[in-house]
C-alpha cells in the first residue's frame, strides 16, 4: 500500500473520518549514513503502481500496529526490524487508510534487502534530497521529505 497524502488538521471531524479509514502502516527505515530505504511499487499492483514510498501496507484485523509494521517490512522487502515510535500520521491518496508512520531500525543490523518481485520493483537507500528527485514519488512522503530538507 505504501505512503500517501498528509493529513489534514485535527479536530473531531478528523478524528471521526480517521475511524471509518483502514489503518495503514509505513516505515521509517534509514541506515547508519542516513540514507533512507525507498521502493518503487511492483508495476502490477492495485494501488499507486510504480510510485516510490517508503515500505508500508494494511493492518490486518486483530493485528497491532506495531506486529503490522514489522510483518509488512519482512514481508515486502525481507528485513528484520525493531519498530520504534510513531512520528507521523497521513491518509493514503484515495482516501481509503489512514497511515501511521514508524521509525524502524534494522535487527539485526547488516541485512541486505531481498524485495518480494510482485510488491517491489526496485529499491534504493537514498539521502532525502535524493528521495525527493524521485519521480513519480507519492504525495505523501514528498511532504514529509520536504519537511526534512530544511
Amino acid at each position: 500500500m505504501g505512503c500517501s497524502a498528509t493529513c489534514g488538521s485535527s479536530g473531531s471531524s478528523s478524528s471521526s473520518r480517521r475511524d471509518r479509514l483502514k489503518p495503514g502502516v509505513v516505515a521509517i527505515l534509514n541506515d547508519d549514513a542516513g540514507k533512507y530505504l525507498f521502493i518503487r511499487r511492483g508495476l502490477t499492483l492495485k494501488r499507486a503502481p510504480g510510485w516510490w514510498c517508503f515500505v508500508g501496507g494494511a493492518v490486518e484485523p486483530g493485528e497491532s500496529l506495531v506486529d503490522a509494521m514489522a510483518r509488512e517490512v519482512l514481508e515486502e522487502v525481507g528485513l528484520r526490524v525493531a519498530v520504534q515510535d510513531q512520528v507521523h500520521e497521513s491518509v493514503s491518496p484515495n482516501g481509503e487508510f489512514q497511515l501511521y508512520w514508524f521509525r524502524t531500525r534494522l535487527e539485526p543490523a547488516g541485512q541486505t534487502p531481498v524485495p518480494s518481485p510482485t510488491e517491489v520493483a526496485e529499491f534504493r537507500w537514498l539521502t532525502v534530497a535524493e528521495g525527493l528527485s524521485l519521480e513519480p514519488i507519492l504525495p505523501g512522503l514528498q511532504a514529509w521529505l520536504a519537511g526534512r530538507s530544511t
